[in-house]
């Protein structure tokens, strides 16, 4: 970050329409630079895919209109990603019909899994895995949308970027430096365009309430978009441990005139965030000295949501299993298969059976369980 106040923008969207109209102002206001861009550049755009859940990851549609604006400059767009810890990226790709769109755009969707890291070291959090694609991406066009974190408080376009880093990577720093890790890799990539996607609020990051917010940011410092963001979200900025160090900056726009009411941090969310860290450095001595794979993905079925069949006839029960992306319910048996499950949970049956016939199980707060 410099000492010079960054700008962002910010803007204020009435309803759900085409994105592409408010999109252009965004860019235009931000005056990309693009005199250093060369035909056959590549522009890494980084979504947030988290999840095969459409309302808590990016818009195809802002993706497609920078399709767009990297053609018409002889650049070439790439689309990368890596999905979260627990979830399973093709499978993901595939849900979220990114797999589709990227062959209908005739653009590159890359599952960052499955190519090269670089193991740099960085200040503060050691050494690190992070993508080679993004080390050599021109630009990156970073697409977050802005929820909140049960562990880093919210996420947004800072913590966007965590998606670089392999799963080993970010395994070591949830369980050790995690706030560190998420600042240093914000401060690491400097030719990034940032687009935060406000226009819900969503209770968490995955499996949380959406409601209508009606924002969207932009900019080329991500911690000065995230202390907006933050606000926004009626948090404290203060209480984002990586926020803390925010230069000054300035906004234009549609400057809301009042934020909700900062939410204090309680004494349980300290506990369960402490409780996490340890379950991800237990499962990294796991599997450094015992080998195997990871045991989080197991432990997140358990402790977060997943499905369970209840009384269901058989039309019903076949109708669910031709919904299921993953064949995961056997339509004999009556029962999710777990294995197929675990990596995906996209609650597709959930939001597709009749009342009471698919029922959520897993640590979740009640109110999460009722939205899904």
């Amino acid at each position: 970050m410099t000492n010079s106040p960054s700008l962002i923008y910010c803007i204020k969207i009435q309803g759900s329409g085409d994105p592409f109209s408010f999109l252009e102002g965004l860019v235009e206001k931000l005056d990309l630079p693009l005199s250093n861009l060369s035909s056959g550049d590549i522009i890494l755009i980084k979504p947030n895919f988290v999840a095969p859940f459409e309302k808590s990851t990016t818009d195809l549609r802002f993706i497609e209109f920078f399709i767009f604006k990297i053609r018409e400059i002889g650049a070439i767009p790439v689309i990368g990603e890596s999905s979260g810890f627990e979830f399973d990226t093709e499978a993901t790709f595939e849900i979220l019909g990114a797999k589709r769109f990227a062959e209908e755009k005739k653009v590159s969707l890359i599952n960052l899994e499955k190519e090269a890291y670089t193991e740099i070291h960085l200040a503060n959090i050691g050494s690190v895995q992070i993508s080679n694609l993004a080390l050599k991406a021109k630009w990156i066009i970073n697409l977050p949308v802005l929820k909140r974190h049960r562990i880093a408080g919210m996420t947004g376009a800072v913590k966007n970027l965590f998606g670089f880093l392999s799963k080993e990577s970010r395994r070591h720093l949830h369980s050790h430096r995690l706030e560190e890790g998420i600042e240093t890799l914000g401060n690491y990539f400097k030719n990034t365009l940032h687009i935060l996607d406000g226009r819900y609020l969503l209770s968490s990051a995955v499996f949380g309430q959406s409601q209508p917010l009606g924002y969207c940011l932009s900019g080329f410092d991500p911690f000065a978009i995230d202390h907006m963001g933050a606000k926004i979200l009626g948090l404290n900025p203060k209480s984002i441990k990586y926020l803390k160090r925010v230069n000054d900056y300035r906004v234009e726009g549609s400057i809301p005139s009042n934020f909700p009411s900062p939410e204090r941090t309680s004494v349980a969310y300290s506990i369960y965030k402490r409780l996490y860290a340890i379950l991800y450095w237990l499962d990294e001595i796991k599997c450094s000295f015992c080998g195997g794979k990871s045991i989080l993905p197991l432990l997140h079925w358990y402790l977060g949501l997943h499905p369970k069949i209840g009384k269901i006839n058989k039309e019903e029960l076949k109708r669910l299993s031709s919904i299921c992306p993953v064949g995961a319910i056997d339509p004999i048996q009556g029962r999710i298969i777990k294995e197929r499950c675990i990596h995906v949970r996209c609650l597709k049956c959930y939001h597709s059976s009749e009342k009471g016939m698919i029922r959520l199980r897993g640590m979740a707060s009640l109110r999460e369980k009722k939205d899904g």
